[in-house]
């Protein structure tokens, strides 16, 4: 793609959504690890500037209206007539899944006085379910005998739980988790052709990224994919927020904010969404894991989270939070023009599509068996624990491993990272190999294994199958800020990141990763043995398979 294709223009437009900031300060939280390890980031409080919120979302759902029109659905076409080339209406991106979700188990349980019915849900534990509605002890949750408390509960085994006394102001589900994941439709969505028909400013802009240009379009399904979410979520709340996809907002040229962040040091919508998607993935895990229950808004106001919704919601309700103020969240989110009423009209029914998928995280799954990442004979160090998959707040599933090789800094490595299990290559980019362990070709489908930091060159291409023990790659620093030379590897599971504790332990050759307390922290463990993370230089980092 040369700079020509995506140049911008300017076109005439009768359509204008004029942004009223009424706070243009952000802080940005300067975080600095001690690990070798460091993904694009920004850690900044999400203080966006207010739209003008009814002249702006009364304007874009006329201007939806128009753009989604059809003949059993005419709309008045007059507000779009001067545009100089008509805008498209976009087809259906979608097509049909082949999944065949399980029969719904009946959730009903004779309650003892004082408790409610809780009905679990895909990836709730009883230690998670525990901490959202307050418990002091997983032990007070009614039905609980005969599950551990750290393992995946059958989705609509019913619970009973001491009748929340706290207050929460929104209490109804609003977005599945698959709408959130990098998932299994994930896909079949083809948000950069959907996005040209749409005929918005966003197919005009353009950034050059790691050494290329991307459209607009290209950019949101980049950070999807790298990130493991949802492109529609990410195009819909680019339209919600900068009106691109389907208008030309006035001084769309000049707007370095499109998503509204105006934070120092964010600026364009690449940057913008990555804290999107950040934001996403603080709500989404931090719900699941129950270490959030929550939510601060742009005010400064704080509310808690109703305890029976699922990570799906919490994460849409925590990126709004911290972009409004508490007495405008909720027009932003339900009102008749908010975001979800926003997404609905671009793609449809989420939960409809949710339901074709099934469980994403059912219980009784378990990790395939996995080797070490590098050839037998050789020896690498554990140089970083536990520590988070790609962006702040996904959980900490990843470790690095470097290897032993006394090449300095980020000198790239002759070793190959060699395939922990039989897999096919579905992307090999930036730096990253997606190893999908199932075959199917979809990312967003069963175990994925992500390896990040290798070199261009000898790197496995897409399309390629590998066998266990088949060269991947060779460790460098390649795809993001290191300050050594490694391999950072994960886990996914239809789109979902893994963390490496939990009831889906990271065992690689039969060393299984612990966290220790702290982000990199930790060590991995095998029949007593212990490799501790550190400098590879110290021999008690030393692995030898």
């Amino acid at each position: 793609m040369n700079s020509e294709s995506i140049r911008k223009v300017r076109r005439p437009r009768s359509i204008r959504y004029k942004f009223q900031p009424i706070l243009l300060f952000a802080s940005i939280a300067i975080l600095l690890f001690s690990s070798a390890c460091h993904f694009p980031w920004v850690d900044i409080q999400a203080t966006a500037a207010f739209l003008s919120a009814r002249q702006t979302l009364a304007a874009r759902q006329v201007t939806l209206e128009a753009a989604l029109s059809t003949p059993e659905n005419p709309n008045t076409p007059e507000l779009i007539q001067t545009v100089e080339f008509p805008q498209p209406t976009p087809l259906p991106i979608e097509t049909p899944l082949p999944v065949t979700p399980a029969p719904e188990k009946v959730c009903e349980l004779e309650l003892l006085p004082g408790n409610m019915l809780y009905c679990s849900q895909s990836g709730d534990r009883l230690e998670t379910v525990a901490r959202r509605f307050h418990l002091s002890e997983p032990s007070q949750i009614q039905g609980a005998e005969g599950f551990a408390v750290d393992m995946l509960l059958p989705v609509n085994t019913p619970l009973g739980v001491p009748t929340p006394s706290f207050y929460t102001p929104h209490t109804w589900a609003i977005f599945p988790d698959s709408e959130v994941l990098y998932g299994p439709d994930a896909a079949y969505s083809d948000i950069v052709t959907y996005a040209i028909q749409a005929g918005g400013y966003l197919n005009h802009y353009g950034e050059y990224l790691h050494g290329g240009w991307y459209s607009g379009p290209e950019i949101i399904e980049l950070v999807a994919r790298e990130t493991s979410s949802n492109p529609r979520i990410l195009l819909s709340f680019t339209e919600f927020q900068s009106g691109w996809v389907f208008g030309w907002p006035e001084d769309a040229e000049e707007d370095h904010s499109p998503l509204n962040y105006e934070a120092s040091g964010v600026e364009g919508l690449y940057a913008e969404l990555q804290v999107a998607a950040r934001e996403l993935s603080r709500g989404f895990y931090g719900w699941r894991e129950g270490t959030i229950n929550g939510l601060f808004y742009r005010d400064g106001e704080n509310g808690l989270i109703a305890p029976h919704l699922n990570p799906g919601t919490v994460a849409v309700q925590y990126l709004f939070a911290g972009l409004y103020d508490s007495r405008d969240f909720a027009d932003m989110v339900y009102g008749p023009n908010g975001f979800l009423a926003i997404h609905e009209q671009l793609f449809g029914d989420p939960w409809q599509r949710a339901a074709a998928m099934g469980d994403l995280l059912p219980a009784g799954i378990s990790q395939p068996d996995l080797t070490l990442p590098f050839l037998a004979g050789e020896t690498w160090a554990l140089t970083s624990g536990p520590h988070i998959t790609w962006q702040l707040g996904s959980p900490r599933g990843a470790i690095d491993l470097a290897p032993v090789d006394d090449a300095p800094g980020c000198a790239p490595s002759p070793m190959w990272a060699t395939a922990a299990a039989p897999g096919l290559v579905v992307r090999s980019e930036r730096g990253a190999v997606a190893i999908d362990l199932d075959g199917d070709g979809n990312e967003g489908t069963g175990w994925v294994l992500i390896y990040m930091h290798l070199l261009p060159e000898g790197r496995a291409q897409v399309g390629t199958w590998l066998d266990q023990d088949d060269r991947v790659g060779h460790p460098s620093c390649e795809g993001g800020a290191a300050t050594g030379t490694h391999l950072h590897i994960a886990r996914k599971f239809n789109g979902e990141w893994i963390a490496a504790d939990g009831p889906l332990p990271f065992v690689l050759g039969g060393w299984q990763a612990m966290a220790g307390e702290g982000n990199y922290g930790g060590r991995l463990v095998k029949d007593g043995n212990i490799v501790y993370n550190g400098s590879s230089a110290k021999e008690y980092t030393w692995i030898r398979r």
